[in-house]
Order: C-alpha cells, then sequence, then structure tokens
C-alpha cells in the first residue's frame, strides 16, 4: 500500500501505521533533511502493494514546527517530538514508534512492521 497522505491519523482499531512528517516548502518534498533522507526508507518499506497501510500527516512548515511548543501533534495524544516519527498503531492505540533516526534506516523501519 503506498504512503497515504491525511489531515489526522485514523481512529480505525485495525493495525496501521501513522508517519509525522516535516510539509513540503521551497519546491522540496520536506523542509527537514532527515524528513527528506528517510524517504527512501519509508517507499521501500511501506510502497509495495502488500505493504502495510500508513498515513502521512504533514506535522507544519518550518515556522510552525520549529521553536512552536503549540505546534498539535506535539501535544498529547500525539507527543511527537521529533520528525519524521512513526507510530505503529494496532486496536486504537501505540505500541512502538520510531523517531528521527531510526525512521531513517530501512532495516528499523522492516523490524517495525515485522
Amino acid at each position: 500500500m503506498p504512503l497515504i497522505d491525511v489531515e489526522a491519523p485514523p481512529t480505525s482499531t485495525d493495525a496501521h501505521y501513522v508517519v509525522y512528517f516535516a510539509s513540503p516548502e521551497n519546491g522540496q518534498s520536506s523542509w527537514c533533511p532527515d524528513c527528506r533522507n528517510a524517504l527512501p526508507a519509508l517507499q521501500n518499506v511501506f510502497g509495495a502493494e502488500s505493504a502495510p497501510s500508513a498515513y502521512v500527516i504533514q506535522a507544519g512548515t518550518r515556522a510552525e514546527w520549529r521553536g512552536n511548543p503549540n505546534n498539535k501533534w506535539r501535544s498529547p495524544p500525539y507527543n511527537v517530538t521529533c520528525l519524521p516519527t512513526i507510530v505503529r498503531v494496532e486496536n486504537g492505540k501505540e505500541v512502538a514508534r520510531l523517531g528521527d533516526v531510526e525512521g531513517q534506516e530501512e532495516s528499523a523501519l522492516r523490524k517495525l512492521i515485522a
């Protein structure tokens, strides 16, 4: 299943993944270098038709994210502290999470979906 852009995380109880990602800016896929670096791994892991569903949340532009403690994705129930952040959800609850460093590693993403 390809990466799916959404405005908010699904409320489904089905197992799925939510990718919190820095928004596009200045003609680039993302203003965040960690997010740009993570794209190949994310596409390799979630891009196949047989891959699990991954929903992408654009967490904001540089101005909306950097130094902004009021960004809604930083607060409960999301508690995102870095971009990208990849969350595994089962039965409506977070069961695992990868941060900005691990989220760039295809091997870590594959372990997350195993």
